[in-house]
């Protein structure tokens, strides 16, 4: 059944009916972020973090980008692993001071709590953090911080639905969901 839904999910992606599945195999520095592109284009990056661990993404956006974030964990992950996530941009005015190093000119915010349930576009998972808003253009960094707690993650943007996506990303979906 887990095969038959991996397909499944892989074949509505490859149709252009849920987001583009991407991996990140790892991007634990700003300098090493994880580069989004196309961040108008309705994608999911998934991620495994350990405890203490930090992930990075990079997106570059044009004046007046509508940012839709969203951050869910595998559903078999251990009730602890509930990370925050940071955006971290231009001008921000921050409401927590980051675990990590912010660029010249950049503030911090962090999005944390509000987990529940969910199941949809093959995924069982938690919903956690969600942002939705109108930016300024420039470049913004998005980083997962995984707590005291390891598992898998991803951040999701929703957007314009195009065929795409990766191997590796579908491939990752299943990891996901498993949390392994």
């Amino acid at each position: 059944m887990k095969k038959l839904s991996t397909g499944l999910i892989s074949l509505l992606a490859s149709l252009g009916f849920a987001h583009q599945p991407f991996w990140n195999p790892g991007s634990p520095t700003l300098e090493q972020a994880y580069k989004v592109l196309e961040p108008g284009v309705s994608k999911v990056v998934t991620s495994q973090l350990n405890a203490g661990q930090l992930g990075f993404y990079v997106l570059e956006l044009s004046a007046g980008f509508v940012l839709d974030l969203g951050l869910f964990v595998g559903a078999a992950c251990p009730p602890a692993f509930q990370p925050r996530m940071w955006l971290v941009g231009p001008g921000f005015q921050g409401n927590a001071r980051p675990p990590f190093p912010t660029p010249e000119g950049m503030g911090a915010r962090v999005f944390s709590g509000g987990w529940r349930d969910y199941r949809g576009h093959g995924l069982v998972a938690r919903k956690g953090p969600e942002f939705r808003e109108r930016l300024s253009g420039g470049t913004y960094y998005v980083v997962v911080e995984a707590g005291n707690a390891a598992g898998y993650y991803m951040i999701s943007l929703g957007g314009s639905e195009v065929p795409g996506g990766t191997p590796e990303g579908r491939a990752a979906l299943g990891r996901f969901n498993r949390c392994s």
